[in-house]
């Protein structure tokens, strides 16, 4: 059996898991839980009375998330942590130097720039130097407020006034520089939080950019929206800007790039803070540390294009705007197309193949195609006539599996008779839609390090199905964003955007045939039937390949209409032996997925805190 500990070790462990979620059980809050919530309080104990610890901890938890300012008490929490660690990092010297840029426009009122210096002055204590600079046709007067606070002139854009405070910073000794505008403010804790990581990681101190998560206070009576973000993720920054409104640059490469001549350099904080990400790394702080307006996240779309235009000059084809502020990269193909195999496993239920088959075959753009139909012993007369015609098309192969269903041992037995240099997995109840998909998903499968390309999948109902698989949710794995209706933004768009994933479904799933060949494909013999698929991303990424999902590839899925659901009294037993033996294998009920954040409620599907 394959032991996922290189995917365990990148994320987390059970100590650390809960370390990171900084869970408050102390008397007072338990006092507070019996004020506003007793009788989950007494539910709980009743679980724990009984001898049933884990559900009891597991509701524990989830009942404090619930309870009045959890995330002030989860953010505090995390700061005294950070505080003490830094406290001790300082008394030998190896505290980071981190100054801070305050650039103010045209736009921006007086009070918002007040209101921002003083926050950054109450950390003074990690902060090597606060440079405010002012673009040209700004009339604020701005007064130094602190012997911290250096005023560093009028500039033609931000971008300028960076470059002198980088180099200004240098002077001072400052390794790490906080570019920030008045109406993005530092959280409380923010400079401590940076320190803290940079003392924690040594991968974060070479990496050119360090960012946190981000919090947009709403209505007094609403709980604020926080935007928890994943880790460092080389193609989702292709499609959003997660970065720049919360983050830290590494002083000596920005200077770098903002003395190139001006054709090269880039034009905006987001071409930046993209350069350096791509070229020398990122690294996600899981701290809120900035305060930003509510929905700003998707007001930057036009500067989010034009800079990953700018940035991806080569081996793309086109790169236009998204929705909600977003952006849609199509890499270029090679010619000649590779070919594909779509490998689809069927038993009856023709009206369902028909559909499937209909559109792999006739309304599917990709022209270098085969079709293989894993037949698993149907018996209907309809069915194995339209097999047999279907058949007739020089593109399409029937192979035969007439043994006990076993969804893993039947699409490897498809796969040993495909002539693809990719793979395609499709269940026999998918529907096209858009004739587009397979080029689209092809467009990232032939990228160099990636594994496995999940589309995004819809209900009849047009709500999401399927937009990438998150581990740990269940403690086993989830479906991210389950029931959002489609031109709904959701989670910070995260359904509508190109981004890396741990896993997708095989529901529709393309991958190339070495890398399936690698990692012995889809597991026959203890996943049969559940979790095969996650498991076969997971080892793709223990072997160091990306899993991508694209919404760019859009389809029906009929799900489990033709061989039922694993909560079927006849399918529990199996389905909870699959279910121990993935848990075992890859540590789920343990590991924080890195794209869901540690704050996020692992008993939802929609990214709920």
């Amino acid at each position: 059996m394959h032991h996922g500990s290189n995917f365990v070790s990148d994320v987390s462990t059970e100590t650390e898991v809960s370390e990171r979620r900084i869970s408050d059980h102390s008397p007072k809050i338990l006092a507070l839980m019996a004020l506003v919530q007793p009788l989950r309080l007494a539910k709980i104990l009743g679980w724990r009375i009984l001898g049933k610890r884990k559900r009891a901890r597991t509701q524990l938890e989830r009942a404090i998330d619930a309870l009045p300012f959890a995330d002030s008490r989860w953010n505090a929490a995390a700061a005294r942590k950070d505080a003490a660690l830094v406290r001790s990092a300082r008394e030998d010297v190896r505290i980071p130097r981190i100054a801070v840029h305050l650039h103010i426009g045209p736009i921006h009122a007086k009070r918002h720039v007040d209101d921002t210096i003083r926050s950054i002055l109450g950390q003074a204590d990690e902060c090597a130097g606060v440079f405010v600079t002012r673009e040209r046709g700004c009339s604020l007067e701005i007064l130094a407020h602190d012997a911290l606070t250096q005023l560093a002139g009028v500039f033609d854009s931000r971008l300028d006034a960076l470059n002198a405070c980088l180099e200004e910073g240098q002077k001072y000794g400052a390794q790490w520089l906080v570019p920030l505008e008045p109406e993005t403010r530092p959280a409380q804790h923010a400079l401590t939080s940076y320190s803290a990581h940079l003392l924690r990681h040594a991968e974060a101190r070479r990496a050119a950019v360090i960012y946190g998560d981000e919090i947009a206070p709403g209505p007094l009576w609403a709980r604020p929206r926080m935007w928890l973000k994943s880790e460092w993720d080389s193609r989702m920054i292709l499609s959003q800007d997660y970065v720049s409104a919360a983050c830290a640059l590494a002083v000596e490469p920005a200077a770098r790039l903002l003395q190139l001549d001006k054709s090269e350099r880039p034009q905006n904080l987001f071409e930046l803070t993209l350069r350096l990400g791509l070229e020398n790394g990122a690294h996600h702080v899981s701290r809120v540390t900035a305060q930003t307006r509510p929905q700003v996240w998707r007001n930057n779309g036009t500067e989010t294009l034009a800079a990953v235009t700018r940035t991806m000059k080569e081996g793309v084809e086109t790169v236009e705007a998204g929705p909600f502020g977003t952006v849609s990269l199509q890499y270029e193909m090679p010619h000649p197309l590779p070919k594909v195999s779509v490998i689809v496993a069927t038993r009856d239920r023709v009206e369902l193949l028909r559909t499937c088959v209909e559109g792999v075959l006739h309304e599917t753009d990709y022209a270098n195609l085969e079709l293989v139909i894993a037949d698993n012993d149907s018996i209907e007369a309809e069915t194995l006539r339209y097999m047999d015609a279907v058949a007739a098309d020089p593109r399409v192969k029937v192979v035969r599996w007439p043994y006990p269903f076993n969804y893993s041992a039947i699409n490897n037995f498809a796969v040993r008779h495909s002539s693809g240099a990719y793979i395609c997995l499709l269940n026999n109840d998918i529907e096209v839609l858009e004739s587009h998909w397979l080029m689209a998903m092809m467009r990232e499968a032939v990228q160099p390090g990636v594994g496995a390309v999940g589309a995004r999948l819809l209900y009849p109902d047009r709500t999401i199905q399927h937009a990438g698989v998150a581990i740990g949710i269940g403690n086993a794995a989830g479906h991210a964003h389950r029931g959002l209706p489609e031109d709904q933004a959701g989670y910070f768009a995260q359904a509508h955007i190109a981004r890396g994933a741990s896993a997708v479904t095989a529901a529709c799933l393309v991958v190339a045939k070495q890398h399936f060949d690698a990692v012995d494909g889809l597991d026959e013999d203890f996943l049969a039937v559940a979790y095969n698929d996650v498991d076969l991303c997971l080892k793709l990424g223990a072997m160091g390949l990306r899993n991508i999902y694209t919404p760019e590839a859009t389809l029906i899925h009929h799900e489990s209409k033709s061989r039922g659901l694993d909560f079927a009294p006849e399918h529990l037993e199996r389905y909870m032996r699959e279910l121990e033996a993935f848990q075992t294998r890859w540590q789920t009920t343990k590991c924080i997925d890195p794209w869901h954040h540690l704050r996020l409620d692992r008993g939802s599907e929609v990214f709920a805190t």
